[in-house]
């Protein structure tokens, strides 16, 4: 168990790691151009929290790209709790994780993989997902991707509202 928590740790305040999570989660969010949604800064202190936290990872990786971000909301027969009790304490994670989230886009910024501009995000360096990468690494950086999906085919009110994400903290 310890292990677990040790690898847990390690992961979460690993910046380069943090910094491509949240590239792919932009490449993602911009894939959907017809959309016409700006990236925003609640859009990205959402992504680590969630794709860090290996439940909450899992239970995107589970769902289609297809499937859009309520699909994470669904309760699984299989299993007596919602899958939606993980992302219930988005709010605390979020909190908790601020200053890693920040340092991480500040070196995404740095490298030139995010750009800031008026106000809003983007990129225009393609995302690559690295052939050697760990498993739980392209984990990561596949739900990033698939959550910037879903984050760029709907309305930041309705992102933030579908988990929960107190704005006013």
């Amino acid at each position: 168990m310890s292990e677990i928590l040790l690898r847990e740790y390690e992961i979460m305040w690993n910046p380069a790691l943090g910094c491509n999570a949240l590239w792919a989660f932009t490449q993602g969010f911009i894939s959907r151009p017809s959309q016409g949604q700006l990236l925003t800064i609640w859009h990205l202190v959402s992504v680590l929290p969630l794709v860090f936290h290996d439940t909450t990872r899992k239970i995107i990786l589970k769902r289609r790209k297809s499937s859009g971000l309520r699909s994470i909301l669904d309760r699984d027969p299989a299993n007596s709790i919602a899958q939606n009790e993980s992302v219930f304490n988005i709010n605390n994670r979020i909190e908790g994780m601020k200053d890693r989230t920040f340092r991480s886009l500040n070196l995404a910024i740095a490298c030139n993989l995010i750009t800031f501009d008026e106000g809003y995000f983007t990129s225009s360096v393609p995302f690559k997902l690295l052939g050697r990468a760990s498993d739980e690494t392209k984990a990561i950086l596949n739900a990033s991707y698939k959550l910037g999906i879903w984050a760029g085919n709907m309305s930041v009110f309705e992102y933030l509202t579908i988990l929960g994400v107190d704005c006013l903290t």
